[in-house]
């Protein structure tokens, strides 16, 4: 143990403060920042509560995920009920799933930086882990939701077959199918990695009677149940890929129908697809099969590892839907086999991507189709030449790296072009859209009529003074007089403000304010409008 810690002392070290900063995280972050709620932690409550009344998941009603998965969050939120309630309903039971992702995370980057040992040596996998640890999206999914999990099957399905352990890597690749199907990815490689025919052999029935252990229950209680949660995924409409984008779909994607006691709301289509998905899956699978079929040194780590990349890829561009959380599986990958700046630049674009699809997008600009057709679009031309990289690796092209270099330049210039003018645009749409939702706006309106331009206008309110500033800040004056005891008298305030005003003085307050009272009492009126709850005052201060 000793020896174990001193030769790999600096690695402890980035696992130490990886966990502990992500374990003070848990406890002072909230999903979604300022913006708002990006988790599936209250929906994953929602299911649960069934089983306060003796129904529980696969068995009595259907889920869109795998059994694994549904089934620790039973014992995760059963035990939270022995906790008394804090006062926001399921805090201890979304605690005690980040603890868990937590535990998920740490394993991930010890899986990480052992693959990165098998391939590039022990240095260079502590500097991958240090770049790894840095990234924002693994801490993320802590409050979003379990891929991490699917992640951990993967990467531990692909460093057992590095190890040439065909049954280890089979029961993780097993695992992983049924928690979130994905992890089967690892397959394809890990068969032909092995170097012998009984490992093949062995790595096959290991597969299976892993996924038949974990599926005899469930086929027992509720085949239709199973069976539907695992065709969920392949039978779900399009969200946020390409494949939306032709169907004119821009929203997030749906599991089926409401009603969860019914096996055939499964992945019920949402909307129609104008897609032949039959042509389109024949197309991928012929495809992959004759990239799987080319000749390779599949003896080769790298090679091993870069075709399970290759095969993640592919099947995230052939999925009806994406959700930006999915980025978990695949960032690993961009770090481990794509080397320096290059790889940290397509990691970092499609995590700045991921956050303008998800919250800004849904949360800030849901009507501005044009930005989730933009993120769609460029997410996609990055996998899209990321998957030619893992190609290239995998088949020996030979293609200097001056090349990938002028590539990469080309699709960041791309995206930095597009988020300058997205930024631009985005901003107008953000402004018109707040103006559209402000309480004020039947006030800004009268305010910013020809007539009303150089006056003076005072509030006593600061959520009004902020609302109103933006808009009206280049056609009159605006100023800010509240009353509280506490600041200088207000009346001098007020008075100075009057001072100063070319003619003009309108007051914007609810009718009890005092400077509505104040200023009758010296100047003559000039007209009063009434705004639900608030009166806008005119004066003349001649």
């Amino acid at each position: 143990l000793q020896t174990g810690i001193r030769a790999h002392q600096e690695f402890l070290l980035i696992l130490v403060l990886a966990v502990a900063f992500r374990t003070m995280a848990l406890l002072v972050f909230r999903p979604g920042g300022y913006l708002g709620e990006m988790s599936d932690f209250g929906y994953y409550r929602l299911l649960l509560s069934f089983t306060n009344q003796g129904f529980y998941p696969i068995a009595d009603f259907w889920v869109e995920y795998p059994p694994i998965f549904p089934w620790i969050l039973v014992g995760l939120y059963r035990l939270s009920l022995l906790i008394p309630a804090w006062t926001e309903p399921g805090t201890w039971f979304y605690l005690e799933i980040s603890l868990l992702l937590l535990v998920v995370e740490a394993a991930n980057l010890v899986l990480f930086y052992n693959i990165g040992r098998r391939l590039h040596g022990r240095e260079r996998a502590i500097r991958l882990s240090w770049i790894y640890t840095a990234l924002l999206v693994p801490v993320l999914a802590l409050f979003v939701g379990f891929d991490g999990m699917s992640l951990l099957f993967l990467l531990w399905a692909v460093l057992l077959t590095l190890d040439q352990r065909p049954v280890g890597s089979a029961v993780a690749a097993g695992l992983g199918f049924m928690t979130k199907l994905v992890p089967a990815a690892a397959a394809p490689a890990a068969l032909q990695h092995m170097d012998r025919r009984p490992q093949r052999l062995k790595y096959l029935v290991a597969v299976c009677l892993t996924v038949l252990v974990i599926a005899v229950p469930f086929l027992i209680a509720g085949p239709d149940y199973l069976i539907q949660s695992l065709k969920s995924p392949v039978v779900r409409s399009t969200w946020e890929t390409v494949w939306a984008l032709i169907d004119g779909y821009f929203s997030f994607g749906v599991a089926g129908g409401v009603d969860r006691f019914d096996a055939a709301m499964a992945g019920a289509a949402q909307h129609p697809t104008r897609l032949p998905w039959t042509l389109i899956t024949i197309a991928f699978l012929l495809f992959y099969l004759f990239l799987y079929t080319r000749r390779v040194d599949w003896a080769d780590r790298h090679r091993s590892v870069a075709f399970t990349a290759l095969t993640l890829n592919l099947l995230t561009l052939y999925f009806k839907g994406y959700s930006p959380q999915f980025l978990v599986t695949l960032l690993p990958f961009i770090i481990l086999l794509i080397p320096g700046w290059r790889g940290i630049a397509y990691a970092l674009a499609l995590s700045f991507i991921n956050l303008v699809e998800y919250p800004l997008y849904f949360l800030v600009l849901p009507e501005e189709y044009w930005l989730l057709s933009g993120t769609v679009l460029l997410r996609t031309l990055i996998l899209v030449v990321v998957t030619i990289e893992y190609a290239a690796q995998v088949y020996g092209w030979r293609i200097s790296p001056r090349w990938w270099r002028r590539v990469a330049a080309v699709v960041l210039g791309l995206v930095v072009i597009a988020g300058l003018i997205g930024a631009v645009a985005g901003f107008t749409a953000y402004r018109e859209s707040r103006y559209a939702a402000s309480p004020h706006q039947p006030v800004m309106e009268v305010l910013n009529e020809p007539a009303m331009a150089g006056i003076t206008l005072v509030t006593d309110d600061l959520d009004a003074y902020e609302n109103l500033y933006p808009y009206l800040r280049n056609h009159l004056s605006l100023g800010l007089v509240e009353t509280f005891d506490y600041l200088p008298p207000w009346e001098s305030r007020l008075e100075a403000v009057a001072a100063e005003s070319p003619g003009q003085i309108w007051v914007y307050a609810p009718p009890e304010s005092l400077l509505h009272g104040w200023m009758s009492e010296r100047y003559p009126s000039l007209s009063t409008q009434q705004f639900e709850t608030w009166l806008l005052s005119g004066w003349d201060a001649r």
